[in-house]
Formats: structure tokens, C-alpha cells, sequence
């Protein structure tokens, strides 16, 4: 055999050694795939997506637009007349609900303190800042300062400014982990009549977040229990004497502890609408 043919053999078994080898490669690649498919549909699916989604809505988008140009000769004289329309009804019943919230306030508040001396203003909610802060929109162009009691519609303690901005203002709840206020216990008329202990009991007022408060600071040996409510008594000086502020729901004690605590659920709704800031009280 000579140089030449043994040249064209060793070419052909080489070219079926990379073939095989090629062969070979291409199965394992194809088995892994296969192990491995529902992890690459899943990922390429993720990403693909959002995608998908956009161009569809895209596509859903520019088909309506053409839609609507195609009507437009026909609708929009049509349209504008019930847009303009439907906004005075929206309007018109916008304003009517401010003014039965507002006259239902004013009507609450009026019977929650129709026997104390209270300069009100009516404010509206903007919204909860967190860590129980309410924005409210009337501020120092309003007569508004810092300190200045909040209640509600009931009349109960909500809090007290904090913050005050030309056209709006900031107020902490009660239960604001900052505030600390003097309330007295007081306990129900049949049983104030049918014991020797007093009716009212002193305590101090510790917000806890959530909203929840704590009763904190009354002797060991005063009876508090569960259902009592709590009002100011205005030793701070800053809120009027018996504002509802809240209701007992648990109490502990320790023998240790010359004091008692207890649990406090204060009058609070986050979702009102309406605030009273008390700009000024008979002291």
C-alpha cells in the first residue's frame, strides 16, 4: 500500500472518529434538554411574558384607536356630549356628599359637646403618614398651632397637632408610641353608687402603635377592670377634662409592683373622613 492511499484512510477514519464524536455530543446535548426543559420553558417564559403581555395590550390598544377613528365621524359629537354630561353628575354628586358629611359632622359634634365650651374646626383626612401620624388639610393659614386637642365626630380624643404647614397640618394619635397623656378611669354610675371606692382613678396613657394604648401608673390597690372607659383629666394642660378616650380590655398586675397596667382600646377609626381640631376650650 502505498504513502497515498494510507493517507486517504487515516482521512476517513478520522472524518467517522469526529462524526462519531459529533454524534455522541449532540445526543447528551438532546438528553439535556430534555431533563432540563421545563426549567428553560419556565425561564424563558418568565422573561418572555411581561413582553407578551405589553404587545398585546399594545396591539389590543392600537386596534381600538383604529376602531374609534374609523367611528369617529360618526360618535364623537355623541361622546362629548355624555362625557360632559356624566362629569356634571359626578360633580354634582361629589358635592353633595361633602355637604351631608359635613352636615352630619357638624351635627354629631354639636351633640357630643353641647355641654362644654369648644371653638371647632371642622378639617378633612388627607391620609395616614404611618406610625400612626393622620395629615389633615387646614393648617396655620386656618388658626391651627401645635398642640391643639383632635376629636372626633363623637367627640372622643383622636390625638393632638404636632406639625403645622401654611395650608395643612400633622396629627399624632393617641396611640402614637410618642404620646403619653393623664386620663382618669371612670367607672360605671352603679357601681360608683354601690361602693365606697372612688369613681374616678388617675392614670397615664402610654401609646403602644397598632393602635393600642396602655393604662399605666395606677396604684396596685385602685379596682380597674375590664370595660371601664377612660377621659382626659387635663393635667398636661393641653386637653379639655373628660374627652372619651378609650376602653379597658385587659388588666395586669404584678405583686411586685406598686403599680398596675392595662390593656386600652382607644376610640379610633382610621377610615373617618372628618376631624374637629379644638382651637380653643373654657379652662
Amino acid at each position: 500500500m502505498n504513502v497515498s492511499a494510507r493517507a486517504s484512510i487515516n482521512k476517513k477514519n478520522n472524518n467517522l472518529a469526529k462524526f462519531l464524536v459529533g454524534a455522541i455530543a449532540l445526543l447528551f446535548f438532546i438528553g439535556i434538554l430534555n431533563i432540563f426543559s421545563s426549567v428553560i420553558k419556565n425561564s424563558v417564559y418568565a422573561v418572555s411574558s411581561p413582553l407578551q403581555k405589553t404587545f398585546w395590550t399594545a396591539g389590543e390598544s392600537s386596534s381600538a384607536f383604529l376602531s374609534s377613528l374609523i367611528n369617529a365621524g360618526n360618535l364623537s359629537n355623541e361622546n362629548k356630549d355624555l362625557k360632559n354630561a356624566n362629569q356634571k353628575l359626578q360633580a354634582q354628586v361629589a358635592l353633595l356628599q361633602s355637604v351631608i358629611n359635613g352636615n352630619q359632622a357638624q351635627s354629631d359634634i354639636s351633640l357630643a359637646s353641647q355641654n362644654d365650651s369648644f371653638s371647632l374646626l371642622l378639617v378633612g383626612v388627607m391620609g395616614l403618614d404611618g406610625q400612626d401620624i393622620l395629615s389633615i388639610n387646614k393648617g396655620s393659614a386656618n388658626g391651627i398651632k401645635e398642640n391643639m386637642p383632635v376629636i372626633n365626630q363623637q367627640g372622643a380624643l383622636f390625638g393632638k397637632v404636632f406639625k403645622v404647614y401654611k395650608n395643612f397640618a400633622q396629627v399624632m394619635l393617641i396611640s402614637n408610641k410618642n404620646s403619653i397623656i393623664n386620663v382618669k378611669v371612670q367607672k360605671p354610675a352603679a357601681y360608683a353608687e354601690s361602693s365606697d371606692e372612688p369613681k374616678e382613678i388617675s392614670g397615664i396613657l402610654k401609646g403602644q402603635g397598632k393602635p393600642v394604648a396602655v393604662l399605666d401608673l395606677v396604684p396596685i390597690d385602685d379596682a380597674i377592670s375590664p370595660g371601664d372607659a377612660l377621659v382626659t383629666s387635663a393635667l398636661e394642660g393641653i386637653f379639655p377634662k373628660d374627652l372619651l378616650v378609650g376602653t379597658i380590655t385587659k388588666v395586669e398586675k404584678n405583686d411586685q409592683n406598686p403599680h398596675q397596667q392595662a390593656q386600652v382600646q382607644p376610640f379610633l377609626n382610621s377610615s373617618t373622613d372628618n376631624l374637629f381640631v379644638i382651637t380653643n376650650y373654657k379652662r
